[in-house]
């Protein structure tokens, strides 16, 4: 190996923890900046140029950093907040309640984590769908999830005996989808101003009313 060969190798994998470290605060920055954005503005009035304001960033350093633009800004920003830590619902079974209220306890306290996380997000692509086809494509894919989740919910109810003999599977699942749904949890928490407690326990009166027996 010649010298300007080995030169060339150690360039290549010299690496900077200093300029490292900074690169990945500069994408963090970004990153809680379009955040920030979808949830006031939606993903429509949300810009890379109003992104690089709110990060103080050049609007080049944005599109160096995400260059796949506002789609890839807001998929980023989404994955983070997916991965945000929730607070486990760890509450002991209380043996003067049935199954039902534990069932209910721990479906509506980690469907409340996840709104509080991501909700506002969701909603932003949601209401932009009509305008952006990757949102459109999200959005699509994102309803289909959930009301595959909401059978599961459903038949693991029917399953255990906890449906009211009147209430079908996909009626079940139909209300599942629509009470524990981002949309409903926007309007009780940001537009009503209830807390988290009053929501999670008008989503468990609800479904308990309406579905188990």
């Amino acid at each position: 190996m010649s010298e300007s060969d080995a030169n060339n190798q150690v360039k290549r994998v010299y690496r900077s923890p200093l300029r490292e470290d900074a690169a990945r605060r500069t994408r963090e920055t970004i990153r809680s900046a379009a955040a920030e954005l979808f949830r006031e503005r939606g993903y429509v009035g949300t810009t890379v140029r109003l992104v690089a304001e709110r990060a103080g960033v050049a609007v080049r350093t944005v599109s160096a950093v995400f260059p796949g633009g506002k789609a890839e800004l807001f998929h980023s920003a989404l994955e983070s907040a997916s991965a945000l830590p929730q607070i486990l619902f760890d509450a002991p079974r209380d043996p003067s309640r049935d199954d039902a209220d534990f069932v209910l306890d721990h479906l509506v306290w980690q469907a409340t984590e996840i709104h509080e996380n991501i909700g506002r997000l969701v909603l932003a692509a949601v209401e932009s769908s009509g305008a952006d086809e990757d949102m459109a494509r999200f959005s699509a894919e994102h309803g289909l999830d959930t009301a595959a989740n909401a059978m599961t919910i459903a038949e693991g109810l029917a399953s255990n005996g906890m449906l009211r003999h009147d209430v079908t599977v996909q009626y079940a699942a139909d209300v599942l989808y629509t009470v524990v749904s981002p949309q409903v949890h926007d309007l009780l928490r940001r537009q009503c101003n209830w807390d988290t407690v009053a929501y999670r326990n008008w989503v468990k009166a609800t479904i308990r009313s309406g579905l188990l027996g």
